[in-house]
């Protein structure tokens, strides 16, 4: 019973993804969606007797706003490979299905292209009907919306076929797509070319899909009524050709495993050149008679398999290395580079973290780049193709100013990072100190984000934290702006008032003091329990004697904060603020208060910040290290190296499901 309980929940998981993924409204990355499709195949595999239960089908179901036509015969999917093991083991099977050498083992490679399948259906060589791939089974008739398609011919002139089907993927090139979204409003705009090109196709309004440079790319046929049209996979694709489809110019033919291994690696490291996204190579048995007698199981044919490039990274170019300032004058240089689609996220920054990492590494502009994007960690370089690398690429130079060019970068003994010293004299680093004051974790003030901030302090409406509160004196000129409107002006008043109440542990969080992170703020506020307290002890004379009896408050953090509230300008903006605001009263009497505990690895029921807020609101500190003073470490999926070091230091560790029960 447990087996097949987890059968049918894998079913369930994977049939969701499924219409997620064909929907063009992926919720998870594509990495993970092939993960758990291997997981369900393998599943089956070990398993067989739950095959007759395997009715997931091939796509997704079809959306009720268009008709839905079945297919003339089952439009599959392609089995998947990710090295050249996976290769032959899969075409080894083939040829003992045929119990012979497959004919002449000549095979064809090609791109797969990251789009949407479509279906074209011609009639006594006229264009009659075009479907979507719906489930497989049922298709979505688009056929209105593809008349002004790049690469579809509304008539065949070569054609031997009263009736055929030509089979392949709607697409846009990259360019087109990044001109696309520049139109569209923020909300609006598509996270990858995939998601526009089925967004696009499927419009209710045709006009709009007419209006848009989408583009078809044969890959197959279906029915055919003249079996001797072509011979060979490469014979369809010379036919293809004469019928002026478009064609990925890249095909070749190959009759050896490690040459097609050879070419799917050269492919993969240059596919930024290629104007459209394409997330692996098919290998097709080029003989259409071998093909026909090897047939197809209940979802992928046996004579093609899709070779899947690394989901996790890419090969692209440093277009140029900026320079980003952080609040606490962090200089943190970041690689511009040739967008490149991974894991269905278009990527066109990756963070160089620091100079050292850029030296060590020898990044240089114009160099072609390994980035890797693994879940929702932001992407970085991880190493150059030194092979590729031109002799006019010139070694970085570190800069002595800072962007602003007023300030110089300097670096301060045991740090990797170097700053601006210019403190909020720099104007970079007063723009991103009022970027956190707004922050989810500090004031949550919604509808104030990095941009509404940039503009506000442009048309000089804020130049101050205590600005934000007095916006209200704006209303008409910020009604007016690009993007506002009434409702938007409403919503943000609104969240302004809401943040009003709010803990002193926030408050002192926002006003970015270096040091002073989310732990260090709850010490400050556990210490000083009440606005009042802080007002007054900011400005006491004994404030260092103050803070020195905060136990876990370190001499960096004690010194921040000293130096930040010995500026006048400082004080009384905090003293303003704080008189705007409604503090919860800190309640220090929970005997978790001194209890210490420390999150790793990615949690299942909760998200790392809504774990640590249930731990602070039961009186836990919030540990940043492991130490043999740790109390609890709670691990989640990918620990890490802590889990580790807890157990050696012989810390209480805990999983998820134990953190809820200490804390309930």
């Amino acid at each position: 019973m447990a087996t097949k309980k987890k059968f049918l929940e894998l079913k369930e998981e994977l049939s969701k993804h499924n219409n997620a993924y064909y929907n063009a409204s992926p919720i998870i990355s594509d990495q993970k969606y092939d993960d758990l499709k291997s997981q369900y195949e393998i599943f089956l595999e070990e398993h067989p007797q739950f095959i007759k239960f395997d009715d997931l089908g091939i796509g997704a179901k079809p959306i009720s706003k268009f008709k839905k036509i079945k297919h003339i015969s089952p439009m599959l999917s392609l089995a998947n490979s990710f090295n050249l093991n996976d290769l032959k083991d899969f075409f080894k099977k083939a040829e003992n299905f045929l119990n012979k050498k497959i004919f002449k083992n000549e095979f064809i490679v090609d791109c797969k292209i990251d789009g949407v399948s479509l279906s074209l259906t011609y009639q006594n060589h006229k264009l009659i009907k075009s479907l979507t791939r719906g489930d497989g089974i049922i298709g979505e008739d688009v056929t209105r919306n593809i008349l002004n398609i790049i690469g579809i011919p509304n008539e065949l002139k070569f054609c031997k076929s009263n009736l055929i089907e030509i089979r392949g993927e709607v697409f846009f090139n990259r360019a087109d797509f990044n001109l696309l979204n520049q139109k569209l409003d923020e909300k609006l705009r598509f996270s990858n070319p995939r998601n526009a090109a089925s967004g696009s196709l499927r419009q209710i309004d045709n006009n709009i899909t007419k209006s848009r440079p989408l583009r078809f790319i044969p890959h197959g046929y279906g029915f055919i009524s003249n079996n001797n049209e072509f011979n060979t996979y490469e014979g369809f694709l010379e036919f293809c050709s004469k019928n002026k489809f478009l064609l990925s110019n890249l095909s070749k033919k190959f009759n050896d495993f490690e040459k097609i291994d050879s070419y799917i690696n050269e492919i993969e490291k240059i596919r930024n050149k290629i104007p459209f996204d394409i997330d692996g190579m098919v290998i097709k048995v080029n003989n259409i008679e071998d093909q026909n007698e090897l047939g197809n199981t209940s979802k992928y044919p046996r004579w093609a398999l899709a070779a899947k490039f690394n989901a996790e990274k890419a090969l692209t170019e440093v277009l140029k290395i900026d320079l980003q300032v952080g609040r606490t004058g962090a200089i943190t240089p970041v690689a511009r580079l040739n967008p490149i689609n991974i894991g269905g996220v278009m990527v066109s920054n990756a963070t160089l973290h620091n100079f050292d990492e850029i030296k060590k590494k020898d990044i240089r502009i114009n160099d072609l780049v390994w980035v890797k994007r693994a879940g929702d960690v932001i992407p970085y370089i991880s190493e150059v193709d030194i092979t590729q690398r031109k002799k006019t690429n010139k070694e970085f130079k570190i800069p002595d100013k800072c962007p602003c060019g007023k300030f110089q970068i300097i670096k301060l003994e045991n740090e990797a990072v170097q700053r601006c010293n210019g403190g909020t004299e720099c104007p970079y680093q007063y723009i991103e100190s009022l970027k956190h004051f707004v922050s989810k974790k500090a004031m949550n003030i919604d509808g104030l984000g990095e941009k509404q901030i940039e503009k506000f302090i442009e048309l000089k409406f804020i130049s101050k934290k205590l600005d934000i509160y007095f916006l209200h004196n704006f209303q008409k000129e910020i009604i007016k702006l690009e993007g506002f409107g009434q409702k938007s002006y409403d919503n943000l008043i609104l969240s302004i008032e809401k943040s009003k109440q709010t803990s002193l542990s926030r408050f002192i969080f926002s006003l970015g003091l270096r040091y002073v992170g989310e732990n260090n703020s709850e010490l400050l506020a556990n210490y000083f329990q009440s606005k009042e307290n802080f007002k007054s002890l900011i400005s006491s004379k004994n404030l260092q004697l103050e803070l020195e009896n905060i136990d876990g408050l370190g001499i960096k953090a004690t010194d921040s904060f000293i130096e930040y509230f010995q500026n006048k300008d400082h004080m009384s903006e905090a003293i303003s603020i704080l008189n705007f605001l409604e503090i919860e009263m800190v309640n220090n009497t929970n005997k978790l208060s001194n209890i210490s505990i420390l999150f790793t690895g990615t949690l299942n029921e909760l998200s790392r910040d809504r774990a640590k807020d249930l731990a602070k609101k039961k009186g836990f500190k919030i540990a940043s290290n492991i130490s043999t003073k740790l109390n609890y470490l709670v691990y989640g999926e990918k620990p890490g190296s802590k889990l580790k070091k807890a157990q050696e230091l012989k810390v209480k560790t805990l999983n998820e499901k134990e953190f809820l029960e200490l804390i309930n």
